[in-house]
C-alpha cells in the first residue's frame, strides 16, 4: 500500500448522552464528498482516548459505511498497552477497516527497547497495513526514527509513520532515512506544506474538519509543482493556526484542543458538535469571537 495524500483526523461530535452518530455522519459525508483520501474518526482529535471499545467499533463501522470505498478508512487504537492495542485492533479488522493507526504507550516514561518490544509484541498479532505514530505531546517523549526504522524492515505491513511531534528538524529525518520505504505523514496542520515541499508524502490532519478542500488544495498544489501558490494558502492559514495554538505547538496539548476545531466545524458546517468530553472545558465567549472572525476572513462562513 503507498500512502499518499490527505486524511482527515475527524472530531466526535457528543451530545450530553454519548456520541452523536448522525452529526458524525454529516461531518464524515461533507468530508468524503470534498475528494480527501483518507478519513479518521478515532484519532486524537477525536477524543478516541475518552470514547469506549464499543463507541469506537461502531464510529468505524459507521466509517466504512459512509466511505464506501471511495476514501481509505483508519483506525486509531488509542490504548496504552499491547493487550488491549491487540483486542481494538482485531474488533477494527472485523468491521473492515482499512488501516490501522497503533497509538504508542503513554503514562509511563518507557525507553526505546520497551517500546521496540511494545510494537514487537502488538506487530506480530496484527495482520493488517499500519501506520506508527509519535505524538510526544501526549505521551511525554518522542520516538527515534531508528526505532521505527528497525520495526518497518522487521514488519512489512508498516506502511507509514504519522508525525504529529512538531520537531521539523526530526521530520526531516524521518523524510530522509524512512521516506523511500514509508510514507511519512505530517500530523500537524501548521506543517503540512513545508513538510510536503521537503518529501512528505502527506497528512493526517484536524482543519479539513471546517476547511472545507483547502488542505487538499494544498497538497495538489505542491504536487502540481505550483510552490508560490501552495506557499500563499498556507502563509494565509497561518493566523488561524497561531490562535489554534498549531495543535499543541505551544508545548502542551491544552484544553482548547480539540475544542476549538469542534467549534470550527460546527460554525462551517451548521452540525452541532455539542460538548467536547469532560473533563474538557467548553471555550470561553472570547475565543468563540476570535474564531468566528478568523473563519469570515478566509471566507468559510
Amino acid at each position: 500500500m503507498k500512502l499518499e495524500g490527505v486524511i482527515v483526523a475527524t472530531v466526535t461530535p457528543f451530545t450530553k448522552d454519548g456520541v452523536n452518530y448522525e452529526g458524525l455522519r454529516l461531518l464524515l459525508s461533507k468530508i468524503v464528498e470534498a475528494g480527501y483520501h483518507g478519513i479518521f474518526p478515532t484519532s486524537s482529535t477525536g477524543e478516541v482516548t475518552k470514547l469506549t471499545v464499543e463507541e469506537r467499533v461502531r464510529v468505524m463501522q459507521l466509517a466504512k459505511e459512509v466511505a464506501g470505498g471511495r476514501a481509505l478508512v483508519v483506525g486509531g487504537t488509542g490504548t496504552g498497552d499491547h493487550v488491549s492495542t491487540i483486542e481494538v485492533a482485531r474488533r477494527y479488522r472485523d468491521v473492515g477497516v482499512d488501516l490501522l493507526l497503533i497509538t504508542p504507550p503513554y503514562y509511563i516514561q518507557y525507553d526505546w527497547a520497551a517500546i521496540y518490544a511494545f510494537y514487537k509484541k502488538v506487530l506480530d498479532k496484527v495482520d493488517m497495513p499500519v501506520i506508527l505514530y509519535t505524538i510526544p505531546l501526549a505521551t511525554g517523549y518522542n520516538i527515534p526514527v531508528e526505532v521505527f526504522e528497525l520495526v518497518a524492515n522487521e514488519y512489512s505491513q508498516v506502511v507509514g509513520v504519522k508525525d504529529s511531534s512538531g520537531d521539523f528538524r526530526y521530520h526531516l529525518d524521518l523524510i530522509h532515512l524512512l521516506g523511500r520505504r514509508l510514507s511519512v505523514l505530517q500530523g500537524l496542520d501548521m506543517l503540512f506544506v513545508p513538510s510536503l515541499l521537503m518529501g512528505a508524502h502527506g497528512g493526517v490532519l484536524a482543519g479539513p474538519n471546517f476547511l472545507g478542500a483547502l488542505t487538499l488544495k494544498e497538497y495538489q498544489l505542491v504536487r502540481e509543482g505550483k510552490v508560490a501558490e501552495a506557499v500563499e494558502l498556507h502563509n494565509r492559514l497561518m493566523p488561524l493556526w497561531r490562535f489554534m495554538g498549531g495543535c499543541g505547538l505551544v508545548g502542551k496539548l491544552g484544553g482548547k484542543w480539540p475544542t476549538l476545531y469542534k467549534l470550527a466545524a460546527q460554525l462551517v458546517h451548521g452540525v452541532d458538535m455539542g460538548p467536547p468530553r469532560e473533563p474538557l472545558p467548553p471555550v470561553d465567549d472570547k475565543d468563540v469571537k476570535e474564531l468566528h472572525r478568523l473563519l469570515k476572513e478566509l471566507g468559510l462562513i
